[in-house]
């Protein structure tokens, strides 16, 4: 009995410590019992922080999800898309990729497009997807075609997800990058799930620590992490986030408290600063009342996406380049079919006060 009690002690003080943007991060046993998967046994939490780790897999900004529906299944690591390709490039073999969607028209004729654009009027055309990773020590790509019926996702009620049905283009391709950097990187990437090949991603659930029992969203849980954790207050989280409630300006207009709490932490770590609780950190009038002037730049200099990013750091405070894809509606550079300068017009137009 003694030694049982010693090994159960011995996995709850498992941790996973990832290097991720040029620091290190922790994610503990506890962390992933209470906000990620509460259903998974000790040895399956255990093997997602050893996979995170040996990865280099954030979980809070969803690079890696546990997933376990009932306690007689058994959990499945599922990992982004945007971390396989993470995964690829930190191989010193790793010479780039293309990929794409394939269409059918009337004719039975396939085109074989670069990106996701599936035009208004050709969804019904989308037959699959397609990509090519290079090897530098390889004579010959690793090259994927899928059929998009086969890699479709359905709800347990049987209809699409709405990641399926909202962007078929998108996942579809992703479905065949993942493939074939899977072929490609047996040894890294092998044995791992893509998110656009898992089934039913709980995006946007509350986590439940955040839930009480009958449903309503528990602040006062929410709170205490952001205070323990990260040492922040009140006051600090909503100036991380530029806003003046948390709770009328994101929360009422449709972010999870999940979403939420990733921004927070992605807010600090890009900042590689994270404030103490006796630091006092100085905000605008207009800061503390939320409201983002729509700032006067010359959107004729945004010519890069490397200019994109610049302007919306300094005019927005989208301190990423996933905060400005989250605004775009896409997951990647490569979902982008418009200009810079016409990303920050649409941008800038959300942020008129």
């Amino acid at each position: 009995m003694v030694t049982q009690t010693k090994d159960i002690s011995a996995t709850h003080e498992q941790k996973a410590v990832i290097v991720w943007q040029e620091g290190k991060i922790s994610v503990t046993f506890n962390d992933v019992r209470n906000y990620f998967c509460p259903k998974a046994l000790d040895s399956e939490i255990v093997m997602f922080l050893k996979t995170c780790q040996s990865f280099g897999l954030n979980p809070w900004v969803r690079e890696a999800y546990l997933i376990k529906y009932k306690a007689d299944e058994p959990a499945a690591i599922i990992v982004s898309t945007e971390a396989y390709q993470k995964g690829a490039e930190a191989c010193q073999e790793f010479d780039g990729y293309e990929t794409g969607v394939i269409l059918r028209d009337n004719t039975g004729k396939l085109e074989f497009r670069e990106g996701s654009f599936v035009a208004n009027g050709e969804q019904d055309n989308l037959a699959g997807g397609w990509a090519r990773v290079f090897r530098k020590d390889r004579h010959k790509p690793f090259y994927i075609a899928i059929n998009i019926k086969e890699c479709q996702k359905r709800t347990r009620e049987g209809n699409l997800n709405r990641f399926w049905k909202d962007m078929p283009g998108t996942m579809v391709r992703k479905v065949a990058l993942s493939r074939a950097l899977r072929e490609a990187f047996p040894t890294r990437l092998g044995g791992m799930v893509s998110d656009a090949e898992a089934d039913d991603i709980p995006e946007g659930q509350l986590p439940p620590a955040y839930e009480k029992p009958d449903g309503e969203k528990n602040w006062r849980k929410f709170w205490a992490r952001v205070k323990s954790e990260l040492g922040l207050t009140t006051e600090q989280a909503r100036y991380l986030l530029g806003v003046g409630s948390i709770r009328e300006d994101l929360i009422e207009t449709g972010w999870s408290m999940e979403k939420v709490w990733d921004m927070i932490i992605q807010r600090l770590q890009e900042q590689n600063k994270p404030a103490s609780n006796d630091e006092t950190i100085t905000m605008s009038s207009e800061q503390l009342s939320g409201n983002k002037a729509k700032p006067k730049r010359d959107t004729t200099t945004i010519n890069t996406f490397g200019d994109l990013y610049q302007a919306c750091r300094e005019d927005f405070g989208l301190s990423s380049r996933q905060a400005v894809w989250e605004e775009l509606n896409v997951s990647s550079q490569t979902d982008i079919t418009e200009t810079p300068k016409e990303c920050y017009e649409r941008i800038s137009g959300a942020y008129e006060p």
